[in-house]
């Protein structure tokens, strides 16, 4: 069945909808051409025209979506979609439309793409955070169909916790059988500085690490009698990096949002050790293994997944950098043997070790733009730290309230320094027992100095948000996928990252036939 005869089946009367013209703006429809083929390039430009168009949905979000529950909202999304959106199936050609384009061609018909865009854009503008997925829907097809899942738990972002599907072509709120699926993180600005750095981006560096090694394990080889066997090398890169490496930034986030300075100048030169001398390491063995074409296949696809993982923390320092101006960072290299490391980067850690470079940091306290810090600091000596946030509120309001504050912050400021007195717990074990009273002491200052949380809100304004961050992010990806969709096949770009070692050892095997 051709594509008109099947457009013809899908049609549906929709609405005018005049009503909500005026809340998108006009658009004159200049599609752009991202791509021949399937969706592999065209979800990740997805991500980019979502942000880069979010302001289309502003006006509609607020009069029509916003301040609903989570599952109204979705609901609602869903229901306005299929209503006011003709459907038509794609074209081999991945043309995206913003969604005032959309909006303009709706009775013409639009793709999934399409309709995914405009919903994605819709969410962000409610704050709400949510993936576009990418499905395979039969077992032996490729990726065909994309719409978007909002998780229920909107501070995990855990899918297991479940999720809602908004997919506008279809006339159901619900998931159909899929047989498989990829997802691309999509995150709203955040409030107030602390928040952006040492919360929200880290569960997107996070959720980027998850897909990375997703990516990694879909794309490695498998071949018989292989070193590197398939099943071995998806467990540990699972369990002994993905993991341990999640656990690391999430506890650095805890650290940085309480500016724990020794906390978060440590955890830094962990993740930076691991990394840096894991893929010194693997390029090494990559560049200068004998091992046979298959294994030498896996180590170059596991070094461009490595330099990806870099890349997300390399920008998440960038922002920490540019955005905690209460720390100075010092930057230095340091050497070591690369058998020092106990994060798993393919090449096990006792094979063909070498001494190589890693990027170690000191952050240097500095004063505060607000003139007083809020947080406790691990530093700071608790009376006089007392007596200047009493001090602040008594000259800036005036009204009494330093007493109120003084009465309730003091059982929770003893309680910390009763712990920080027991110095066999170990910084380690002291930073775990002390974050849920930091937490406390931060939440009872925001109570009484309505002027911080202005100061955070004005503080946001000027700096990089969370969705600029995952911009950044997705613009590196959609460039390294485009080279890698214009050649014949993925592996040949792999291949001659494999090296001048490869090849001679290649060379080597010829010659010795010959003889």
């Amino acid at each position: 069945m051709n594509p008109e005869a099947i457009n013809t089946i899908l049609y549906r009367p929709i609405q005018k909808g005049s009503t909500y013209d005026k809340l998108l703006p006009h658009s004159d429809c200049s599609s752009v051409k991202i791509a021949n083929g399937d969706t592999k390039v065209a979800i990740e430009s997805m991500a980019l025209w979502v942000y880069k168009y979010q302001h289309h949905t502003q006006k509609l979000s607020q009069e029509k979506f916003a301040n609903h529950p989570l599952q109204k909202l979705c609901k609602e999304l869903h229901k306005f979609l299929y209503q006011h959106l003709q459907y038509k199936i794609d074209t081999y050609d991945q043309l995206l439309r913003s969604p005032a384009c959309a909006w303009a061609t709706r009775s013409q018909g639009l793709d999934c793409k399409s309709y995914s865009i405009f919903a994605s854009s819709v969410l962000l503008n409610c704050g709400v955070t949510h993936y576009l997925r990418r499905v395979i829907q039969q077992e032996g097809e490729g990726y065909s169909h994309v719409y978007v899942i909002v998780p229920k738990n909107q501070h995990t972002f855990d899918l297991n916790d479940g999720y809602y599907t908004i997919d506008g072509t279809l006339q159901t709120f619900k998931e159909q059988d899929i047989h498989q699926s990829d997802d691309v993180l999509m995150t709203p600005k955040t409030q107030g500085l602390s928040g952006a750095i040492g919360g929200e981006l880290v569960k997107g560096v996070g959720k980027l690490v998850n897909y990375a090694v997703s990516e990694f394990i879909q794309e490695m080889n498998s071949c018989s009698g292989s070193y590197y066997d398939a099943s071995v090398v998806e467990l540990k890169i699972r369990r002994d990096l993905r993991d341990k490496l999640q656990q690391k930034i999430t506890q650095l986030g805890e650290a940085i949002t309480f500016r724990n300075r020794a906390r978060t100048q440590h955890l830094f030169n962990e993740i930076f050790k691991e990394v840096d001398l894991g893929i010194a390491h693997l390029r090494n063995e990559t560049a200068y293994s004998s091992y046979e074409h298959c294994d030498g296949e896996t180590l170059a696809h596991a070094l461009a997944f490595a330099e990806k993982l870099k890349t997300f923390i390399d920008n998440f320092f960038e922002e920490f950098k540019k955005h905690a101006p209460y720390f100075k960072v010092e930057e230095f290299i340091k050497s070591a043997n690369v058998n020092s490391r106990t994060l798993y980067f393919v090449v096990e850690n006792e094979t063909n070790p070498i001494v190589a470079d890693y990027r170690f940091i000191v952050l240097r306290k500095e004063i505060s733009t607000y003139g007083l810090d809020p947080i406790f600091p691990f530093e700071a000596n608790a009376e006089q730290w007392l007596v200047n946030n009493l001090a602040h509120l008594q000259k800036t309001y005036n009204d009494g309230r330093e007493k109120s504050y003084e009465k309730e912050i003091t059982p929770l400021l003893d309680r910390v320094k009763a712990l920080r007195a027991k110095a066999h717990l170990g910084g380690e074990m002291l930073y775990y027992f002390e974050q849920p009273l930091q937490r406390e002491l931060y939440k009872v200052w925001l109570r009484y100095d309505a002027n911080y949380t202005q100061y955070l809100k004005e503080e946001a304004q000027n700096t990089r948000t969370a969705n600029e961050l995952a911009l950044r992010d997705y613009q590196e990806r959609f460039k390294k996928n485009v080279v890698e969709d214009q050649q014949a096949k993925k592996r040949k770009r792999l291949k001659i990252q494999v090296g001048i070692g490869a090849a001679a050892s290649a060379l080597l095997v010829l010659f010795l036939q010959k003889k």
